[in-house]
């Protein structure tokens, strides 16, 4: 099983709530798939910047589910 595959499957196996105001928007994929293309290498800052991201909007949600 690839590194992808692995996350892709932690992804599905775990319960989240879709609420569309904690989800990456296209616009945003977009510009970070433009700078990744941008920097000719590794796009590691991206990838970074990606999951910190994600934790970012993930506590948020949390946040905002413990005030429910």
């Amino acid at each position: 099983m690839t590194e992808i595959e692995k996350i892709e499957r932690y992804i599905a196996r775990t319960r989240i709530n879709n609420d569309d105001r904690y989800c990456l928007r296209s616009k945003q994929a977009v510009r970070m798939a433009e700078q990744a293309m941008e920097c000719g290498g590794l796009p590691y800052e991206v990838i970074v910047l990606a999951f910190e991201y994600g934790r970012a909007k993930g506590y948020r949600a949390a946040k905002a589910e413990v005030r429910k």
